[in-house]
């Protein structure tokens, strides 16, 4: 599909019962998100994924000792080129977070895992483990696999953005969240 008709498509999930069901399974806390992201997808990035970042706590049932989870908000998509290069230029000039455009590799030593960016940690015992990552480069089939995921035709000129909060915890929706900013921005 063009990149038009992908984009109506993406808002319309936000509508269905399915999408929704999944969300609050996966995720509840996002659902105060969706009107949103709802709102992004709409103003031109195609969302392929987030998080808003919150934090818990607890005790954990594997050894009975307390946690705390944190994350940092982020955002990851599809834009047209143009469109984008006017987005990652005005988020990385207008605001204090991160954005910037997937790089796109068949080079083994760009994909490992002590590059990428960490989203979610859990404290425990003095130690911190992560959980969640991203990197800021993708293998090319992968990112023909997240095209065709969300029915862009390989063919589109579109960049995949990721933006992220420096910030822990820090809520995305919130005024100085990065959701906010990157629906200011777009």
């Amino acid at each position: 599909m063009k990149f038009k008709d992908a984009q109506t498509m993406a808002i319309h999930k936000f509508d269905m019962n399915d999408f929704l069901t999944r969300i609050k399974e996966e995720d509840e806390s996002m659902l105060q998100h969706l009107p949103i992201l709802k709102k992004i997808n709409e103003k031109g990035l195609i969302t392929t994924g987030s998080q808003a970042g919150h934090w818990t706590k607890g005790i954990s049932v594997l050894n009975n000792k307390p946690y705390i989870t944190e994350e940092r908000s982020f955002i990851e998509g599809f834009m047209p080129y143009k469109k984008a290069v006017s987005f990652l230029k005005n988020m990385n000039l207008n605001t204090n977070k991160n954005a910037v455009n997937v790089f796109i590799s068949d080079n083994p030593k760009f994909f490992k895992s002590e590059l990428d960016i960490p989203l979610t940690i859990t404290k425990q015992n003095n130690k911190t483990k992560i959980h969640t990552h991203m990197s800021l480069s993708l293998p090319i089939h992968i990112l023909n696999c997240y095209k065709k995921e969300h029915k862009i035709n390989k063919s589109e000129n579109v960049l995949f953005v990721f933006c992220w909060d420096p910030i822990w915890n820090r809520n995305a929706s919130n005024a100085d969240g990065l959701f906010t900013d990157v629906l200011r921005n777009l």
